[in-house]
């Protein structure tokens, strides 16, 4: 168990404690209070887990020289155990000690601590001891802020009376935090106060950063201040602590909050901001901690009282002559700030109103000076720049950010990519909140001075530097209140308020800069659709007439816009050159001072909030028909404007399109199809642009305004963005995505193509591929690639590939059922091909690949959020999303495209695409970093970018061009695979398997289960190891590099020492999903067994693969993979559970938790097939202790170290323990809608081939059928649609239970193939004897009959049936039936009940045969089974001849209808069938023999059976030859059953009756066989082919003797005959026989074998036939020749 406080126990707690707190921002009434109350329930667990961590705040200890001499003496205790310490291991922690200041045995505990974390870092070992030491600090500081804000949640919770089990975490964080003693305890020891604690770990790591700024300039005299090492130290150390600091300001406000600070903290805290010496993060850090002191001694809203509060008054505006502060604009922000709330004791009703002995009068005049003083010191202008610089982030609109570095006058910037945290933010914003209400409740004269005396200073002189104190308020308020909805509240909810009267009074008469900070502050008023509505009520409000004159409302918004537009149409535009518009204009062509343009600014993008946050507002702007709103913001678009007012216009436009309508969309295209025809242009720019004769081209505006956006970022990026806006679909176009985004005919009139070809190529082939290349400002290059990347990505989406497949293969006309009238039409116009011909440009895919590629410091420092991590995540989007369309685009869209295609522009601004590449593949292969760029974003935290991270590497790694090309070489396997050298190079590999190892490493989250984005990071990056596996399994790939193996050219190795060997490696972070993590005994789950299934089916390839199995099996081996298998309950009950369901009815598999069940079948097969795979590795390995080991966990006991033994269930168990097929079986939905619906397009297979629905698909093929049917104008009855809804919802739920029914039926059927193959695997490699062996296949026997019973009962489970019947048939031919005729009683019992099986496997499989159940395959093994029983009890007979007479009856029971089977299997199937069948008859034929029973012949011959047999011989020599010549074994064993049978037959007199009236001797006279001289018929040198022919003879000859023998003297003549046919050929072998005219040798050995057996064959024919005695009668008797017919 990890040590109390350490930094595993804080990651889990903070884990912990922000579900709770997300909890309760998601779900504040159910969910939230659940958690919150069980946390407080269960804080002593709390304080168990973090002891007294929090107590020691920032405490550490430090350098000591007996901790030096006890380190250097190289041994120490270190957590419970005594350590050895090498020399390089002791200077490794002095270095640590000096690096940290930290005492050296802490220091050792560190290092040693940090050797883990080296593989998962990617780090040094001394570089991952200071991290973890700051990154302990950090976590334990965050869990404290959480812990406080949950206590402050608690506590609002009790004051609503909501639990009574509430309250235990607030006096858990008095104790524990706050350092306060609990009611009824003795007190704490004497230790420091928290606020006094807390304010000197703040100024110790003020301290430490001083410290460092002195070590970079130490180390920039010696000249290391350039090296990486260094510098990453110095940077991680320096974030780490200004962090800490911010978490510990942020617990400082809490402390004050909860009245934990006293008077005299407030005055030590004064003291400190006095001493500050300029303005950094730290000096911001203490600004909401300034703000939380103020209100709460200065504050009516606070704990103190007005007498405390005047004192305090006194000490902090007290100002002297020597009062020289090197940050006084900081003093100024403080006097103004407690003035702000201080006047609040003084307002009517209050505390401080009615003080004897004080002029109310006098002194509120002096605190109107004191705050005029200040804010003329900078007061608002620093906490503008704290709000603003704490508020700042890339995304910060230009417009607002220009306006602020206007107003910003004294303040310096901080340091770039200073960033804060939430926290801290909150607190800044909630203490200016504060701040905000009270200056405008409590100092309305003041207020109302700032607008009078800067209008005093603008009539007075405009060239007079003005005071913008007003502007900086409004900007402070917009700052504060920005993303905070519920905090504008106030603003809106109450009328009659003093917020909402400064809103009406500072609408009023404003001046230009006013204006424009006042619609800054109105967006920021306006976050969410309720404030945005109230917003837009507000600048409606036009019927108060003191509102009237100069007031911002929206007639006042569209008069100045009107009055901008009209004015810069009237002035002449600039000169063109070459034909072409120049970006600058003078000041005589529009009022571009900075104030107007601010203005007018502000006016668009208050414009742009309103309409994108409330629909009553985008609808009055877009319909708004008296200002013609559109037609307005076009012609500033047309003029020459300054580049930041036509971007501010165009996110106008765009905020116009949310929650768009199809004609909405379509307007808005014309308008700007329009304006780049010259239709919005000046007249007089229209005369210019050419001459006088010739008006200037179609594309000659397009191009101008291209030209003129083109070296300005803002202004075409939100010319881009609109792009996006208006090819995005309306809401309600999905799944079917079936109209084009724009109008047919949009450029018919101006361009040979109509579409928006001229836009895509301009934003993917010019701004992108060419123009952000050389854009200077990273942030403008990142905004700009995002941008274009949107568009790329929105057009590609919206294409919808289904559309065609269903028209092709589906019986629904598409081109009647899609909106776009024609799917030619759709996949011809639509703006996917062009982008899809983008993505084989050559500079375009180098544009992908370099915003792809970027440098690890930035993004190490970039938030997840920003353009840069967001522009990353749409390029990856973006390939992954092309690679899925890609064979779509080249077979179907590319064809079409081309016919329409025109001819290469030669524009620089509207380019062509360069085709460079043939495939997608081909471009990613120029950049071998890619792979290293994807993995390290897995790492880096963000869930969608890691995410698509792992999409893309799955695509790449499974594509075969990619396989190919990293495999690229010589024909032979000997080269290294490009992509793990490329990722070995600098090491990439480790650090990508290190972020893979961290993820699996991080516990799952039980609370959000499968929505975590944890949990999809893991499936993630199981499904990319997963594929690059499945695609080359047998070479090294990338997957075998990660997973920890060194890779050669064609071999896996375990490097010595490497992450494998030391059991660190990310094949060993997988292994715990697997071993560690148990389903509880409440049931399964599926997002738990979906895990596993992922991890699972990786081993299986590992484990099955000759390229790793021995590496695999071997470690496997060494972990007992295999017992810890069979522990993880691969026996469950029926009843059990799946995510609170039984799986017993087939609605089960409509379910969600039925994908668990399937996942859990797979598993299951796997598992059983790794045990079988390691069971027959340990039998060849000759290892019989693990053997013994194994037998006995499968037989049910597991033992451990000798000690403990574990119960478990039985492989007899395996198989049996889930519910049968049949549970889930279903007759499907009667249907009249789509009874006719062709779903075969839908098909797909899944990992395992199985064919399943998708059912995206088939929802869009059944929308498709319903639009077919539907015509313009038709009317349908409410109650038909009804029904059609109805049965399309039944057909998707059925399909749904089809998909898993199909998993269900395959995944079981895996896993009876592996348990079968497994107890064949034990039957045979077991070291049973005897009893023991026979008990063994007794059990077995007994688990496998019921289910062969039931799947041998039907045709549909006969795949199982087969698995089951090959176990049967396998057991059966290992029973020793010598030993069922034993005499020993002790033994009787056993053989009993296994003769009861037997014979019941006999039922089973004679029923099953009778019924023709299953295929010619499962039949031939039934006849197997069938063979075995009856050839073992006839040979064994004398002990079993009442199982032999049981048996004879249970055959005629049967009777012809089984024979019937048996004989047509015999003759109509294939040969192995063929062979089995008539095996099986002459096993019958035998046992009626036996019996005495002529049963089976007679019926044979009523069946007609034997004639076809013997009249199969006329062709017995063709077909023998035939086998000679193909080496067909199957037909060789068939005509040796047939002649065998025949031969069986013939032994008996029925039998032989029946072959011999088949004419017997006739079929063999056609045949051939004996007509030639053997030598004459087969080549006499090839004795093998000579042997085989004699071998046919003799089969034959038998028969023919047998048959003459078994009839006696009713067939001697035919016999006779015969002999005498066949006269030269009797003599000839009977010479051969005797030696007479062969050269003999050992060559021909078998051949003489086989003479001699023909010799004695024949020699039975003619004994049989007394042919010698009838010849020599013949011979006394002739008078005439012998006439031979």
């Amino acid at each position: 168990m990890a040590e109390a406080g350490s930094l595993e126990v804080l990651q889990t707690l903070c884990r912990e404690l922000t579900t709770v707190a997300e909890a309760l921002k998601e779900d504040r009434e159910v969910l939230g209070l659940e958690l919150l109350t069980e946390l407080s329930i269960n804080c002593q667990l709390l304080l168990e887990r973090t002891g007294d961590t929090f107590k020691k705040l920032l405490e550490k200890p430090g350098r000591r020289k007996e901790s030096r001499d006890a380190v250097l003496s190289g041994k120490v205790g270190i957590l419970n155990d005594e350590y050895s310490l090498n020399k390089d291991f002791q200077e490794l922690v002095l270095q640590v000690a000096d690096e940290l200041d930290l005492d050296e045995i802490e220091a050792a505990k560190l290092a040693v601590l940090a050797a883990d974390d080296e593989t998962t870092l990617g780090r040094s070992q001394k570089e991952c001891a200071i991290i973890r030491f700051h990154t302990q600090r950090i976590y334990m500081l965050k869990c404290m802020v959480l812990l406080l804000e949950l206590s402050k949640e608690e506590d609002e919770l009790l004051s609503e009376g909501v639990s009574d089990e509430l309250g235990n975490l607030g006096l858990y964080v008095n104790e524990t935090i706050f350092r306060q003693s609990l009611p009824g305890t003795a007190n704490p020891p004497s230790q420091p106060r928290f606020v006094s604690a807390c304010m000197a770990a703040m100024h110790d790591i003020r301290m430490w950063l001083q410290k460092l700024s002195e070590q970079v300039a130490s180390a920039a005299v010696l000249g290391r201040a350039s090296e990486a090492h260094f510098q990453e130290t110095v940077e991680f150390t320096y974030l780490s602590l200004v962090q800490q600091h911010e978490f510990l300001s942020v617990i400082l406000c809490y402390a004050i909050d909860r009245h934990v600070a006293v008077e005299e903290d407030f005055l030590d805290f004064l003291r400190v901001l006095k001493q500050a010496t300029r303005y950094d993060p730290p000096l911001v850090h203490l600004v909401p901690v300034l703000g939380t002191y103020i209100t709460m001694f200065g504050s009516t809203e606070g704990s103190g009282s007005v007498e405390q509060a005047r004192k305090l008054n006194r000490f902090v505006c007290q100002q002297s002559d020597d009062d020289t502060r090197t940050v006084p604009f900081l003093n100024a922000a403080i006097r103004a700030w407690w003035i702000a709330e201080y006047s609040g004791w003084y307002m009517d009703d209050a505390a401080g109103s009615g003080l004897p002995n004080v002029d109310i009068d006098e002194e509120d005049k002096q605190r109107s000076k004191q705050f005029t003083e200040a804010l003329k010191d900078g007061a608002f202008d620093f906490m503008l720049a704290v709000v603003a610089d704490v508020k700042a982030s890339e995304w910060e609109d230009p417009a607002r950010k220009s306006l602020r570095q206007w107003l910003r006058k004294r303040t310096p910037p901080l340091p770039v990519d200073t960033s804060f945290s939430a926290f801290i933010q909150n607190q800044l914003a909630a203490k200016l909140d504060q701040f905000v209400d009270a200056f405008i409740s409590n100092m309305p004269d003041v207020l109302r001075r700032l607008k009078i005396e800067e209008d005093e200073q603008r009539q007075a002189s405009q060239a007079q530097e003005q005071d913008y104190d007003l502007e900086r308020f409004l900007l402070i308020i917009a700052y504060a209140f920005e993303g905070r909805p519920e905090s504008a509240d106030g603003f809106w909810d109450d009328p009659e308020n003093n917020l909402a009267g400064f809103l009406q009074w500072a609408s009023r008469r404003a001046t230009t800069p006013v204006q424009a900070a006042f619609c800054e502050m109105l967006q920021s008023l306006s976050e969410d659709p309720k404030s945005a509505t109230s917003a837009h009520e507000f600048l409606l409000d036009e019927g108060h007439q003191i509102r009237r004159p100069l007031t911002i409302t929206w007639s006042h918004i569209f008069h100045e816009l009107e009055y901008f537009a009209n004015k810069t149409r009237e002035k002449p535009t600039a000169a063109l050159v070459s034909g072409q518009r120049v970006g600058k204009f003078s000041t005589e062509q529009a009022e571009t001072e900075p104030e107007f343009a601010a203005m007018m600014e502000s006016y668009l993008r208050l414009m742009a909030k309103l309409a994108s946050q409330s629909e009553e507002a985008r609808t009055y702007l877009l319909e708004q028909p008296r200002s013609k709103l559109v037609d307005m913001l076009f012609h500033v678009i047309s003029s020459q404007v300054a580049p930041r007012i036509r971007a501010c216009t165009f996110r106008a436009l765009s905020s116009l399109l949310y929650r768009k309508t199809l004609a909405q969309n379509h307007l808005l295209w014309q308008y700007l199809e329009a304006c780049l025809t010259g239709a919005f242009f000046s007249p007089t720019s229209s005369k210019s642009a050419g001459n006088s004769t010739t008006s200037p081209p179609p594309s000659f505006y397009m191009e101008g305004l291209f030209q003129e956006m083109s070296p300005h970022v803002e202004d075409a990026s939100a010319f881009i963005q609109f792009l996006v806006a208006l090819t995005s679909l309306p809401e309600g176009s999905g799944p079917l995505n079936d109209i084009l985004p724009y109008p047919e005919d949009l450029g018919t009139s101006t361009r040979m193509r109509p579409g928006i070809e001229p836009y895509i190529d301009f934003t993917l082939g010019h701004m992108f591929s060419m123009r952000a290349q050389d854009i200077p400002e990273v942030v403008q290059q990142r905004v700009l690639r995002l941008s274009c990347l949107d568009l790329a990505f929105t057009c590609i989406s919206n294409f919808n590939e289904d559309l065609i497949v269903i028209s092709s293969e589906s019986n629904v006309n598409v081109d009647s059922a899609i909106q776009s009238g024609s799917l030619e039409k759709y996949v011809t116009h639509h703006p996917f091909a062009r982008v899809m011909e983008w993505m084989y440009d050559s500079r375009f895919m180098k544009s992908i690949l370099s915003t792809i590629h970027q440098d690890p410091e930035d993004i190490g420092k970039a938030a997840l959020d920003s353009p840069l991590i967001l522009s990353i995540l749409r390029a990856i989007e973006l390939l992954s999303k092309a690679l899925d369309l890609q064979a779509t685009f080249l077979d179907v869209v590319r064809p079409h495209a081309k016919q329409q295609a025109q001819s290469p522009s030669r524009s620089l601004y509207i380019p062509t695409s360069n085709g460079a590449f043939t495939s997608i593949e081909d471009g990613l292969m120029t950049s071998m970093t890619l792979l290293s760029d994807l993995g390290s974003y897995c790492g880096i935290g963000h869930p969608g970018l890691t995410l698509a991270s792992l999409k893309l590497l799955e695509k790449a790694s499974a594509s075969p061009k990619v396989v190919s090309a990293w495999q690229s070489g010589s024909p032979r396997p000997s080269h290294h695979n490009k992509a793990i050298m490329a990722l070995e190079e600098h090491g990439d590999g480790a650090i990508i398997a290190g972020s893979f190892i961290a993820e699996f490493n991080s516990p799952l989250d039980e609370r959000k289960k499968a929505d975590s984005p944890d949990y999809s990071i893991k499936v993630y990056i199981l499904d990319f190891l997963y594929s690059c596996l499945q695609a080359n399994p047998n070479r090294p790939t990338i997957a075998h590099l990660l997973l920890g193996f060194r890779c050669g050219i064609d071999r896996l190795e375990i490097e010595p020492g490497g992450a494998f060997e030391q059991r660190s490696s990310l094949f060993h972070a997988i292994l715990p999903l697997i071993l560690d993590i148990r389903s509880e005994e409440v049931g399964m789950f599926q997002w738990i067994i979906n895990l596993q299934y992922k991890v699972m089916r990786i081993l299986k390839i590992l484990w099955s693969s000759p390229l790793s199995a021995s590496i695999v099996l071997d470690e496997f081996r060494e972990n007992d993979f295999l017992f810890h298998i069979l522990i993880r309950r691969l026996v469950v009950q029926q009843n059990t559970l799946w995510d609170g369901y039984e799986a017993n009815d087939p609605d089960f598999l409509t379910k969600p938790a039925a994908q668990g069940y399937v996942d859990y079948l797979s598993i299951r097969a796997m598992a059983l097939e790794y045990i079988t795979r390691e069971l027959c590795t340990v039998s060849q390995g000759h290892t019989p202790a693990l053997k013994r080991r194994i037998f006995d966990a499968l037989g049910g006991q597991i033992n451990i170290d000798g000690a403990e033994i574990i119960e478990l269930p039985s492989v007899f168990e395996f198989h049996d323990s889930l519910a049968q097929e049949s549970v889930f079986t279903l007759s499907p939905p009667e249907f009249k809608t789509y009874s006719e619906l062709n779903l075969r397009p839908c098909l797909e297979e899944d990992d395992d081939s199985n064919s399943l629905y998708n059912l995206k698909k088939v929802q869009e093929v059944v929308l498709l059928k319903r639009n077919e049917g539907n015509t313009p104008g038709q009317l349908i009855a409410q109650q038909d649609i009804a029904n059609a809804e109805a049965e399309e919802e039944t057909l998707l739920l059925y399909l749904l239970y089809l998909n898993r029914f199909t998993q269900v039926k395959s995944y079981s059927l895996k896993g009876l193939k592996a348990w079968t193959k497994l107890m064949m695997v034990m039957t045979d490699c077991n070291d049973f004897k005897g009893t023991n062996k026979v008990s063994f296949i007794l059990q077995t026997l007994q688990a496998t009959l019921p289910s062969l019973e039931l799947y041998g009962s039907e045709s549909e489970y006969s795949s199982a049936a087969y698995e089951l019947a090959k176990l049967a048939k396998v057991l059966l031919f290992e029973l020793d039936f010598a030993a069922m005729a034993s005499t020993d009683k002790q033994n009787r019992a056993v053989e009993n009940l296994t003769s009861d099986k037997l014979f019941q496997l006999l039922q089973i499989c004679l029923s099953a045969i009778t019924k023709w159940v299953g295929n010619q395959e499962l039949r031939t093994v039934y006849y197997s089974i069938c063979y075995r029983h009856l050839t073992g009890l006839v040979d064994h007979g004398q002990g079993v001849s009442s199982s032999l007479q049981k048996t004879a009856k249970t055959i005629q029971a049967f009777g012809e209808k089984l024979l019937n089977v048996i004989c047509d299997d015999a003759f109509g199937g294939d040969a192995g069938c063929q062979s089995a069948a008539l095996i099986l008859l002459g096993a019958l034929v035998q046992l009626g023999k036996q019996e005495r029973d002529s049963f089976v012949v007679e019926s044979l011959n009523k069946l007609n059976f034997i004639s076809v047999l013997v009249d199969s011989l006329r062709s017995v020599l063709a077909e023998w030859e035939m086998i000679n010549q193909t080496g067909d074994s199957g037909q060789q064993y068939c005509i040796n059953a047939k002649l065998a049978l025949l031969q069986q037959l013939c032994q008996t007199r029925v039998g032989a009756k029946n072959v011999l009236h088949a004419n017997i001797f006739n079929a063999i006279e056609q045949s051939g066989l004996f007509s030639v001289d053997p030598e004459l018929q087969v080549d006499s040198s090839d004795s093998t082919a000579l042997e085989r022919h004699y071998t046919l003879l003799v089969k034959v000859a038998r028969i023919i003797g047998a048959a003459i023998v078994s009839r006696g003297s009713h067939n001697v003549l035919q016999g006779r005959k015969f002999l005498t046919e066949h006269r030269m050929l009797v003599m000839h072998v009977l010479k051969r026989s005797a030696g007479i005219g062969t050269a003999g040798g050992k060559a021909d050995a078998l051949l003489s074998e086989r003479v001699t057996e023909l010799a004695e064959a024949f020699m039975v024919l003619i004994t049989a036939t007394e042919f010698l005695e009838s010849e020599n009668l013949i011979e006394d008797r002739r008078t005439a020749p012998t006439l031979f017919h």
